[in-house]
């Protein structure tokens, strides 16, 4: 079945696994409600509504990025493989959204038939060079892939995951799979307020700057995650300063469905308002399955005035769904 061949019962049942996703996000956040009541803290879901939300929230993405951890499903289509340090996903597009160079022959059937948002990680993250920049990678979800990539390939990795509820979970990880040396875990964000002063504290940029002054990394990769950042439009654009020229930025990311486009749905656009008024940002880590992160990629530049992308090689994926994916890579100008 192609890509974007989706019967009418698929169709309607990607529409509806965000709910699946919502309910069992938001039994988290009502059992922290409830544990603090009972341990005598009546007052905390008033006062402590913030710190009970992110407590309850890293517990779910545990749960469940060690279930998405599981075999894809090979009968059905499924666009729903939720990120979200970053949040969730995916499109049918007519041609792919990868190098043809990245896949062997096996792996092009494979892509013509990609059944889940999660097969389109891969052959994007395995375009990583030099010093990598991981933002919000959670538990450590896309580490077995960045172990795949030859060691001379990759210099360094620096992860900002500024839940800390997450970090001995994903430093486990890199130790298990052999990066530990390599992976050093940022506790902070990628708002350049955060952001800043730790590269300045390791010493990768200078007291003087935040790193936006020529760049700092070669590759950024953003998986499922800018769904979620606080100021998305500065955010990109600081992201984008970091890059070394010629730098790669490295994105799966899932998007506001496109419905006023052919391939588009205004039902699934409206379900996406749907979920989000019953509380999926709050639940989900901030997580808005309603943001044009593409656009703002495309316009990442036009802050720093010197040049722009030099290549951007994107695809939309799943976009009759609610969770459209956007695949594919940035490449700055040299």
């Amino acid at each position: 079945m192609a890509r974007d061949d989706l019967t009418t019962r698929q169709w309607l049942l990607a529409l509806l696994e965000p709910a699946k996703i919502l309910t069992w996000a938001m039994s988290y956040y009502v059992g922290a409600n409830f544990k603090a009541v009972l341990s005598g803290r009546l007052l905390a879901p008033i006062l402590n509504a913030h710190q009970l939300r992110d407590e309850a929230f890293g517990k779910f993405w545990v749960a469940f990025s060690s279930n998405r951890e599981e075999p894809p499903s090979t009968d059905h289509l499924s666009p729903g493989d939720t990120g979200a340090t970053g949040a969730t996903g995916a499109t049918g597009a007519s041609k792919s959204p990868f190098p043809s160079s990245s896949l062997s022959s096996s792996a092009k059937e494979d892509e013509q038939k990609a059944l889940q948002s999660s097969d389109l990680i891969p052959p994007i993250i395995s375009q990583a060079t030099g010093v990598v920049l991981d933002v919000g990678p959670g538990t450590g979800t896309q580490i077995p892939l960045l172990s795949q990539i030859p060691a001379a390939n990759i210099s360094v990795i620096y992860g900002a995951e500024p839940c800390l509820g997450l970090h001995e979970e994903l430093r486990r990880r890199a130790a298990d799979y052999g990066l530990a040396q390599k992976y050093t875990i940022l506790p902070c964000s990628v708002v350049q307020k955060e952001l800043g002063p730790e590269l300045k504290s390791i010493g990768l940029v200078s007291d003087s700057s935040d790193g936006g002054d020529g760049g700092v990394f070669d590759s950024i990769i953003t998986i499922r995650v800018l769904c979620s950042v606080p100021d998305p439009e500065t955010t990109i654009s600081y992201l984008y300063s970091l890059l070394k020229p010629g730098g790669k930025l490295l994105v799966v990311e899932h998007v506001v469905n496109p419905w006023n486009t052919p391939k588009g749905s205004i039902l699934a656009r409206m379900m996406q308002g749907f979920y989000h008024f019953f509380g999926w940002r709050w639940v989900m880590g901030d997580c808005c399955l309603n943001r044009d992160t593409e656009r703002l990629l495309r316009r990442a530049p036009e802050r720093a005035g010197d040049g722009g992308w030099e290549s951007v090689d994107l695809e939309r994926w799943f976009e009759r769904t609610c969770m459209v994916y956007i695949a594919g890579v940035f490449v700055k100008k040299r």
